[in-house]
């Protein structure tokens, strides 16, 4: 496989020679919408699970978490027009994807000062407990956008204080994040700060599960 010999930094742009990586440079914003800045957050029309879908005019490959995944293509097309790329090559029906996906990443994370833990906690953890209080903290679509403060999919926090940083990412994620770092340049500050950034997201893409459109001529 050449594409496994190719520096982990460079191979999405050498495998996608255009798409919209929100926050990224070169190919991987081509498509991207958001302004002269390429935007990581909702200015970015392609940004998050609802915008890789978006963006199918522009290209046949969404990377896309497994979360409300059937309900957000129905939103913008027919199920059928969709098929899951698998890790060994293969395809896959939109509800295989359990065992059809590029693998598992980790829950995000709330961080916070060490003195205002408790107090974050308690006031998050006040806000899921009263559902009549008219303001939803795990639901977006009401504003107009999606997965907001937390992923529309969230169910519950869960206090993570015993818990280290490696443990939370788990093994493999924290592996797959480790070398691809390891190709990080330092020559420059401006330079070094792009690539810690974009490694990040591409290990995020790389764990997110992966759509394309079927051709149905």
């Amino acid at each position: 496989n050449r594409s496994s010999a190719v520096n982990g930094c460079h191979q999405n742009e050498l495998v996608f020679w255009k798409g919209c990586l929100p926050g990224g440079q070169g190919n991987l914003c081509k498509v991207c919408m958001g302004g002269t800045e390429e935007a990581d957050n909702h200015n970015e029309r392609y940004y998050g699970n609802m915008g890789a879908l978006s963006g199918k005019s522009f290209g046949d490959v969404a990377f896309m978490e497994h979360h409300s995944l059937e309900s957000n293509i129905e939103r913008l097309a027919r199920l059928v027009y969709f098929e899951l790329l698998c890790g060994d090559g293969s395809r896959a029906p939109l509800t295989e994807w359990k065992t059809c996906n590029l693998g598992a990443i980790p829950s995000n994370i709330v961080m916070t000062h060490p003195v205002l833990t408790a107090r974050i906690y308690d006031l998050l953890k006040s806000q899921v407990s009263r559902p009549d209080s008219g303001f939803h903290l795990f639901e977006s679509q009401q504003y107009g956008e999606s997965d907001l403060l937390f992923k529309d999919a969230t169910r519950c926090l869960v206090h993570t204080s015993h818990m280290d940083y490696r443990t939370i990412l788990g093994e493999e994620f924290y592996s797959q994040a480790e070398s691809i770092f390891n190709c990080t340049h330092s020559s420059e500050n401006k330079r070094k700060h792009y690539y810690i950034y974009t490694s990040y997201l591409f290990a995020l893409i790389y764990n997110h599960w992966i759509l394309k459109e079927l051709d149905l001529k």
